[in-house]
């Protein structure tokens, strides 16, 4: 009875040091996942405000086109103007001249004109006369005529030169209008990717201080003692190797830290150095792989790799922290003493509780 007491307390006080020791995690998980979050935000805005530069660019040519159009329109537009003039001009300057045929005609009656016709010599000086005055007439009318088409034709091109110009002009505001906007909506955009910029910095440093922080906790945690009488008389002999000297080499140490990053990678340095010490305490021991590849591959017996975890952190990319922990686990690091197997604390199993994990 004293001895299920004993083993009572012993699951509680374990249960208590790993919630404190989670709780400590708390602020450095919550920072990296800020910082995370800023680079996102600011990667998302640093494309943004890329693209409004780029469509600003094309709106500026695109009103500098607009401009020219409208400059050369209006050169145009004077251009017909003084072609209007002048067609207006020779139209009554042909006017005044055919007014004043016509006037001498009336002064002079038509006595004169008949003197003119019957002072032929022959009938043929008689019939190109009587020819000359339907001639001179025709050409009045024709000539006034066409005068005055080509001044109506000027006319038209005037007005529609002149809508042209007025929808540039329209076109053209718009433009500007859109070009004004686009512009407060890239200082705005601007404005606030540098006060992300600011977060991120101030963010990445406080996730450094808080990890500094992390490894200033390193501080042993001695695993409660259990009552040895139960236990299995191999576990005295666990076949390991105590002078173990393992060089590893730089991808060994990555699948190492990506294991320990999938599975402790939210407790603390100690929570990490617990699992990192499996791994290490297997390859001393006889019945498991004696390489870290082996060990972490071998089948069953990390759910991360089977699951495939462990190959998206390699992908990504494994923490500092992860690898730190990796290389001290290998230095002969380790909180847990000949323990090779661990599950969630939740499980209630038997064995030394450190981040979350019972190791036994």
């Amino acid at each position: 009875m004293s001895f299920n007491k004993t083993k009572y307390l012993m699951r509680i006080l374990s249960v208590v040091l790993a919630f404190s020791i989670m709780a400590s995690l708390i602020s450095p998980v919550y920072a990296t996942d800020t910082v995370d979050s800023l680079e996102q935000s600011t990667s998302d805005l640093e494309n943004e405000l890329s693209g409004l530069n780029k469509e600003l660019d094309e709106l500026g040519a695109e009103i500098s086109s607009i401009s020219k159009q409208i400059k050369e329109m209006t050169a145009r537009i004077e251009e017909v103007k003084e072609e209007l003039a002048i067609a207006k001009g020779e139209e009554e300057a042909q006017y005044e001249a055919m007014k004043l045929r016509i006037k001498y005609m009336y002064e002079n009656g038509n006595s004169s004109l008949l003197e003119m016709l019957f002072s032929s010599v022959s009938m043929a000086d008689f019939l190109n006369r009587v020819e000359y005055v339907s001639m001179v007439n025709e050409y009045d009318r024709n000539a006034l005529e066409k005068l005055e088409q080509t001044r109506e034709d000027i006319a038209e091109q005037e007005a529609q030169l002149a809508q042209e110009q007025e929808n540039l002009v329209k076109l053209q505001k718009e433009l500007n209008a859109k070009e004004d906007a686009l512009s407060a909506q890239i200082s705005e955009t601007s404005d606030e990717l540098t006060a992300y910029k600011a977060q991120l910095e101030k963010a990445k440093e406080e996730a450094r201080k808080a990890e500094e922080a992390l490894k200033q906790q390193v501080k042993p945690v001695t695993p409660p003692k259990q009552d040895t009488s139960s236990a299995n008389s191999s576990s005295n002999s666990s076949d390991s190797d105590d002078d173990f000297d393992y060089i590893a080499s730089a991808s060994e140490i990555e699948l190492f830290a990506a294991l320990i990053e999938c599975e402790a990678g939210s407790t603390n340095y100690e929570g990490m150095l617990a699992v990192a010490s499996v791994v290490v305490n297997r390859m001393k021991h006889n019945k498991y792989p004696d390489t870290i590849y082996g060990v972490i591959t071998q089948s069953g017996q990390f759910s991360p790799v089977k699951e495939g975890k462990v190959d998206k952190v390699l992908k990504r990319g494994v923490k500092d922290s992860c690898v730190a922990v990796a290389n001290d686990a290998l230095a002969g690091k380790n909180n847990i003493g000949d323990c090779l197997s661990f599950r969630a604390a939740s499980s209630e199993h038997v064995g030394t509780v450190i981040g979350g994990n019972v190791f036994y």
